[in-house]
């Protein structure tokens, strides 16, 4: 038994040893300095970041510079406090990051009473992205609920993104995606299932031309750099974003990247169920189909699916009882 022990706990050891490290590509970074008036820095100031959907809570203080920053923020909105002693407490909300982002804010603070305090909303505009050139195109979880798409693959998203151009003939029933869930990856049973297969091009490059990753972690199908094992669903993630040019290291492959980022969970609890029917008797037929007289194609699906997130609680425990320490997200089709 004892050795039983021993061999399982080595085997954790060797497990937990050899989990890859989260890529950095699903967090911001925020970094600021915190001055006066006359411009001059204010030390030791407290900097609060709220996640506005969790209620997750991460706390810092300037340093003699006045200098202050946040590491690996979730994607997502924040609000963003400063106070500092014999200074009107500061509020900027509504900050919002995506994956990789920068993004830096410079606050000044005026001499005032505690009781006073100084709220500005709408801070995207005030936040400058730094230390990046990079070119890409983000679709958040709005715009992933308001598109159409066939199927329920958020790939299908990049034929609206600038520099994406459908492959062949151009036409949508022959960019090499039925929107079918038959068969895993590129290839399977039925037929080519992802958007990326050799689909479309990205500024005029050769098909095929990318790297694809989900929550920082390469997915693509090494033998012809296409397809994914999963195409991402648009009600499970929470953003999807296109780097075409002058991204950072933390992406090492492209020349183009394809990146999604799975929801998460917060500080309530969301879910819904769903039935997704598609019958080729609702369908037109294309014009290039149509002029060679090629029947469309008699496709029918049937699909549910759901997600569900939220705190984790255990009943009768306190574990967590305040909603902002730990959450979790799932979903099923």
């Amino acid at each position: 038994m004892h050795k039983l022990i021993s061999a399982l706990g080595a085997a954790a050891l060797i497990a937990a040893l050899g989990q890859p490290v989260q890529a950095q590509s699903i967090y911001a970074t925020l970094t600021g300095v915190v001055s006066d008036a006359t411009e001059a820095v204010v030390p030791n100031a407290k900097v609060t970041a709220t996640n506005m959907a969790s209620g997750d809570v991460r706390r810092t203080s300037t340093n003699g510079d006045g200098y202050f920053t946040f590491a690996s923020l979730p994607v997502g909105a924040y609000k963003l406090s400063v106070d500092a002693a014999g200074f009107t407490p500061y509020e900027l909300t509504d900050l919002q990051f995506t994956g990789s982002e920068k993004r830096n804010v410079n606050i000044t603070l005026k001499v005032g009473m505690t009781t006073e305090k100084v709220e500005v909303s709408g801070g995207v505009d005030l936040v400058a992205p730094v230390d990046s050139g990079e070119k890409s195109s983000v679709l958040t979880t709005k715009q992933l609920q308001d598109f159409s798409v066939v199927g329920l693959s958020a790939t299908k998203l990049i034929k609206i993104l600038p520099g994406f151009a459908i492959s062949g003939t151009g036409t949508e029933n022959r960019s090499n995606f039925s929107g079918e869930v038959i068969g895993i990856n590129g290839n399977g049973d039925g037929g080519s299932q992802s958007a990326f297969n050799n689909a479309y091009n990205v500024n005029g490059l050769p098909t095929n031309s990318l790297d694809i990753t989900a929550d920082g972690a390469h997915v693509s199908d090494p033998g012809c750099n296409c397809a994914t094992p999963v195409n991402p669903n648009t009600d499970m993630i929470q953003e999807f974003k296109v780097l075409t040019s002058n991204f950072s290291a933390e992406n090492a492959k492209g020349p183009a990247v394809v990146n999604s980022i799975m929801k998460a969970g917060g500080s309530a609890f969301h879910g819904e169920g769903y039935l997704y029917a598609r019958h080729f008797g609702m369908n037109s037929n294309d014009w290039l189909n149509n002029h060679f007289s090629t029947a469309k194609p008699e496709n029918k699906y049937f699909f549910p699916g759901g997600n569900i997130g939220g705190p984790v609680m255990f009943p009768g425990s306190k574990f967590n009882r305040h909603r902002d320490k730990l959450f979790f997200f799932s979903g099923f089709e």
